[in-house]
Order: structure tokens, then sequence, then C-alpha cells
């Protein structure tokens, strides 16, 4: 019986299999952008010993703009943790603007 690898480092953060299940269901060409997306500007988030942190992302797609939410988690000490993925809409993306969770 073999084990499941629970995550992969890679590129200074850990990234859990829910996170690459959640790539895996959405379009290749779209998955490629949202990974490049947040290679790019995720690495600097806030530490939060205490909870995970959900966070708002968009990307441009075939000229539509898809919306995403990433949960993410980091410790003090510890690389930054993608956990999951989910695309959202657009309101659900404001919400998560007004409440400044968000990736800038």
């Amino acid at each position: 019986m073999d084990l499941k690898q629970k995550y992969i480092k890679d590129n200074g953060y850990d990234v859990y299999d829910e996170y690459l299940e959640a790539l895996d269901q959405i379009d290749f060409g779209l998955s490629l952008d949202i990974s490049k997306y947040i290679d790019e500007n995720v690495k600097y988030t806030p530490v939060n010993n205490f909870i995970s942190q959900i966070v708002g992302g968009v990307v441009k797609y075939k000229g539509e703009y898809i919306y995403f939410a990433l949960e993410i988690i980091r410790t003090e000490g510890s690389f930054l943790m993608l956990s999951d993925l989910k695309t959202i809409t657009s309101d659900e993306y404001l919400d998560l603007i007004n409440l400044n969770l968000y990736i800038k």
C-alpha cells in the first residue's frame, strides 16, 4: 500500500494535494495562469499562527476575468502553504476586497 504525499515543497512554499486537485479540476491554461499569478504575487503574506487565511485573486483568461479564492497557511518559521483553491463569483471577490483579503 502506497502512502500519498501530503504536500510538496516548491519555490519557497508548500503545495498541498487539495490545491493540486483543485488545479486539475479547471482548464489547463487557466490553471497555468493562476499558478503563475500566485507565484509572482503571494510570497509576502502576513504570519498567522492560529488559522488559515482566504485571499481573493483575479486573472484574465481568454478575454474573461476569472476570480478565485486561495486558502493559505503561514506560520512563524515555516514556508507559505497553499492548501486549497476555488473559483468564485465577482461578488464574492468584491467581498474579499472589502475585507482587505485579496492578493495585491
